[in-house]
C-alpha cells in the first residue's frame, strides 16, 4: 500500500469548480483528479531537466568536436541513388 499524506490546499473557486467538473466528467473523486494532474505536472518537471540535460551534453560535444556540416542534403542524395 502507497504511504499517503493529507494535504490541505487553498485554491480559488473557479479552480475547484473546474477540477468537480472534471471529476465528474471522468467519474473520478476530486482526490483522484488531484493526483492526476500532479503527477502531469511532476512529469512535465522531470522532461524539462532532461531536455536541460541534453543541451549541457550538446553544447559539451560541440566543444570537443566543433559543429558538424549539415548532413541532410548527402541523405537526400543517397536516398535517391537507391531508387
Amino acid at each position: 500500500m502507497l504511504n499517503k499524506k493529507q494535504l490541505t490546499v487553498r485554491l480559488p473557486q473557479s479552480t475547484v469548480n473546474y477540477l468537480n467538473s472534471r471529476a465528474e466528467s471522468e467519474n473520478k473523486s476530486l482526490n483522484d483528479i488531484l493526483v492526476d494532474v500532479t503527477e502531469e505536472y511532476m512529469k512535465w518537471h522531470e522532461g524539462e531537466k532532461v531536455l536541460q540535460d541534453i543541451a549541457v551534453i550538446r553544447e559539451k560535444v560541440k566543444g570537443e568536436t566543433g559543429v558538424h556540416p549539415d548532413s541532410t542534403e548527402d541523405i537526400r542524395k543517397l536516398r535517391e541513388d537507391e531508387r
